[in-house]
């Protein structure tokens, strides 16, 4: 018996890490959810955690359609400093 991997040949590649916030009372924490089951829940979650543990206090929501593609609106990508992003099921 022979075994085949049905996705084919691919690569990896490494990537660096995108730089990190320092988080406190002045940082705008954007909340990203793809609408599906229990996103929002787990975001309410961090937002609860960040503004309990470093002071986060301004935060923004997004939310799409599980099967749409994300289209920010520039608002939302200027004014926050960080993402959170969740796509749970």
């Amino acid at each position: 018996m022979k075994l085949m991997n049905p996705c084919g040949v691919f690569a990896t590649r490494d990537a660096p890490l995108a730089p990190r916030v320092a988080l406190g009372p002045d940082v705008t924490v954007g909340l990203f959810a793809n609408d599906k089951k229990n996103a929002d829940v787990m975001l309410d979650h961090v937002r609860k955690g960040l503004a309990d543990t470093v002071g986060v206090s301004e935060f923004r929501w997004f939310r799409k359609e599980a099967t749409e593609p994300a289209a920010f609106t520039g608002e939302f990508l200027t004014e926050c400093d960080a993402v959170v992003g969740a796509v749970c099921d």
